[in-house]
This record gives structure tokens, sequence and C-alpha cells, in this order.
């Protein structure tokens, strides 16, 4: 069994040992934390990660969306770390991801394959039962994507994509092909204040 897969527990991933169900307290926080950009509160399935003050930092979101897939099971809010992403990305850190994925393409494939299967689980059984008979496009759509609907299956697409897709990833599982890089690159991890940063009201 490789290191991943060792990630499994007999040959299946138990989803809701990554992620809790949102608290009543979530979603509004959430929405602050997303204001500005297109989200819909209905995705939202659970909590992976929250910051020091107890407050969600990466949201796990339904594989599906209208019957189509969802590409983003792991949606990056907190807005330090957004902020602080796309300042790092601006500085070349998709192509240093890029540099190491293209050094273990092999790990990076594991790892994506990884996230369609966990994606997978997270389809209700009713569901999972008709798109494979009757919207086998869809399920294998859902199949093929990895980290952030990443084709792991091709050579043109396979790519790290973005570094907040990446960073949400790791912070929600806790490993990463990248998690050195990611670990040193991601500070400081969390804001010194929710309010200063956009994650509750200001009084």
């Amino acid at each position: 069994m490789n290191r991943l897969n060792g990630k499994l527990s007999g040959g299946r991933i138990r989803p809701r040992s990554f992620f809790e169900p949102p608290r009543a307290e979530d979603l509004p926080t959430v929405s602050l934390q997303m204001k500005g950009r297109k989200f819909d509160p209905g995705m939202v399935i659970g909590t992976a990660r929250r910051c020091v003050f107890g407050l969600p930092s990466v949201i796990v979101c339904s594989p599906l969306r209208d019957g189509k897939p969802f590409p983003t099971t792991f949606w990056l809010t907190c807005p330090h770390l957004v902020k602080l992403c796309g300042a790092l990305e601006s500085e070349g850190a998709v192509t240093e991801l890029e540099r190491r994925r293209m050094e273990r393409p092999d790990l990076w494939t594991e790892y994506n394959l990884f996230h369609a299967r966990l994606r997978l689980l997270l389809v209700q059984p009713a569901a999972a039962r008709f798109l494979r008979k009757y919207r086998r496009g869809v399920w294998d759509t859902l199949r093929r994507g990895g980290a952030g609907g990443i084709d792991y299956l091709s050579r043109t697409r396979g790519g790290a994509k973005c570094l907040h897709l990446q960073a949400a990833s790791w912070l929600a599982l806790g490993f990463h092909p990248a998690g050195e890089f990611l670990h040193k690159a991601l500070v400081p991890l969390h804001c010194a204040a929710p309010a200063a940063s956009g994650c509750v009201r200001r009084c």
C-alpha cells in the first residue's frame, strides 16, 4: 500500500474524518469572508479547517451543483490566506509548484487520484447509482477530477493550477506532495485579528 493509499481505511475513505458539519455561525462567517467573490452557500457541506480563532479557513463543497460536477472540494475562505496566496502567486509560487510537480509527477498524480476517490465518496449512494447508470459523462468527470477538478490523467491539463486550491487541500487533509514548500510559504498562517481580515463584522 503506497503512502497516500495508507490514508484509506479498509480500502475506503471515511469522509467525515476530514471535516465537520457546518456550525450555525459558519455560513454567515463564510459569507462575510467570501464578500466580492461568487459564492453559493448551498454548496457548503462542512468545515475542514479552522483558524486559531475557531473560524472557518477551508470549507468542503458538494461535488455536484445542479446535477453538474463542481470541481472544488476544498475552498480556501480565510481572507488572510487568500490574500497571502495571491501575493505569492504574483511572485511565482505556481511556477515553483509546477517545478516540484515535474520532479515527482507520480506523487502528484497519486494525490489527485486520492482527491477523485474522496469526491466520489461524497456523492450520496442513490445519486452515485443514478449517475453511473444514466449520466456516465458526469460520473467520469467526477472520477477524473483531482484537486480543484484537475484532470490527473491528462498530460496537458494536469498542472498545479493555482496556489489557493493547493493550499486549501493541504490545510484540509494535512498532507500534500509540496507540503514542505506550502508550510514554509504560508507564513503567517493566521491573521492577527478576524475583524481586520473581514471574518467578523466590525462593531
